[in-house]
């Protein structure tokens, strides 16, 4: 995989704990693993190996089966409108309502683009998002559904959360799920930079395989002791954000 960012120096090592890599996960594409961890570990929790680390971010403490059962309905409800491959903006706040939306695109084969909202009061920002990065479909959860700053007429917005994907019960749709052949160099995510008034950038979509590469280095890294802090780093040198790195990490080194 390239590396984004160019030559970089070694990162700092730091004291870790709790969660190490399980051995025979790497390689594993992000969404196949999440279906192995809930088949064998359904009640395990994926977690950073960081006790400070913000239990609002990430996978949020939600078990292996209840991220798989959330993926599976936003994949289905996608895969019923959608073709393999199409993109869709992720319009949340950090927690689990974003993971089981971006797991879901990874299900579903879709390429994920997340805007992470700070509050609200940050809806306004998704206007120049929509125009940039041109989505097929917006995601995003309840509350922010009704007053979510989009043109309805050219762009579909859905809600989707741990209750409900487009207004069915996320328990039937997940029932309704069928898996999708889907390549490691298929699009699975594109990060969107944000530059206010004077616009915003959409960069080139990693792949499934980039990602899994991504995510097994920075395993790596969490076994040799790295901090948080330095994690995050590694991930950004690689155009990874630390909404999307919080999600799959925790997936990947929890056993």
């Amino acid at each position: 995989m390239t590396r984004r960012g160019g030559k970089h120096s070694r990162p700092r090592r730091g004291r870790g704990g709790g969660s190490h890599p399980t051995p025979g996960d790497g390689g594993r594409l992000p969404g196949p693993l999440l279906r192995q961890r809930a088949e064998h570990r359904p009640q395990g929790i994926p977690v950073l190996p960081y006790g400070d680390a913000a239990p609002t971010t990430g996978t949020a403490g939600c078990s292996f089966a209840e991220l798989d059962r959330r993926a599976r309905a936003v994949a289905a409800r996608l895969g019923s409108v959608l073709q393999p491959g199409s993109r869709v903006m992720l319009v949340y706040p950090h927690g689990p309502d974003l993971a089981g939306a971006f797991l879901g695109c990874l299900y579903a084969g879709m390429a994920a683009v997340p805007l992470v909202l700070s509050s609200n009061a940050a809806a306004g920002s998704v206007t120049r998002a929509v125009r940039h990065c041109d989505p097929a479909v917006v995601l995003t959860g309840s509350d922010t559904w009704t007053p979510l700053a989009v043109d309805r007429t050219r762009t579909e917005v859905v809600e989707a959360d741990g209750v409900r994907v487009s207004g069915e019960p996320v328990w039937r749709l997940a029932q309704n799920w069928r898996p999708v052949g889907v390549l490691r160099g298929a699009p699975a995510y594109h990060r969107y930079h944000d530059d206010g008034a004077v616009g915003g950038r959409l960069e080139p979509a990693m792949s499934h395989g980039d990602l899994t590469g991504v995510t097994d280095e920075l395993a790596q890294a969490v076994r040799l002791g790295t901090d948080e802090e330095n994690v995050g780093w590694i991930a950004a040198v690689h155009g990874v954000e630390d909404a999307v790195w919080r999600i799959l990490l925790p997936i990947r080194i929890t056993a």
